[in-house]
């Protein structure tokens, strides 16, 4: 009897912890750290913004996350962010980001869009003495 109380409990410790971490391999679990990560920064305000997780992939303890970052006033003016996140226990943290395209500003509070094209150098490179 005792054996099979054992085996029960064991099998109920490791469901939930199975539970837990699919549960935070979700969109929401990676979107819930994202607005935490901007909360915390003052030149963003996410009452002007909607957020959306449009992808998110999940290897171990890291995650990546497309995301679109749109205008309330204006839903044609968005913007995209890559978002590397990290596990940590319970939950996810922002490692860093980089913006996908658009135009405006990122919620980061930087440019947002492609960099700017570099021309080609054209004169040849000199020989050293």
């Amino acid at each position: 009897m005792r054996t099979v109380m054992a085996c029960a409990v064991t099998a109920a410790v490791l469901a939930a912890g199975g539970c837990q971490s699919r549960s935070l391999e979700s969109k929401s679990a990676v979107e819930a750290a994202i607005v935490k990560h901007l909360q915390q920064r003052p030149n963003v305000v996410l009452n002007n913004m909607t957020l959306t997780v449009q992808d998110a992939k999940f290897e171990g303890d890291r995650a990546t996350a497309e995301v679109k970052f749109s205008s309330k006033d204006r839903p044609d003016l968005a913007v995209g962010v890559r978002y590397v996140l990290r596990r940590a226990g319970d939950h996810w943290e922002v490692e860093s980001s980089s913006p996908t395209g658009g135009m405006g500003t990122t919620p980061h509070g930087g440019a947002g869009g492609a960099p700017p094209a570099t021309e080609p150098s054209t004169t040849a490179p000199q020989p050293s003495h």
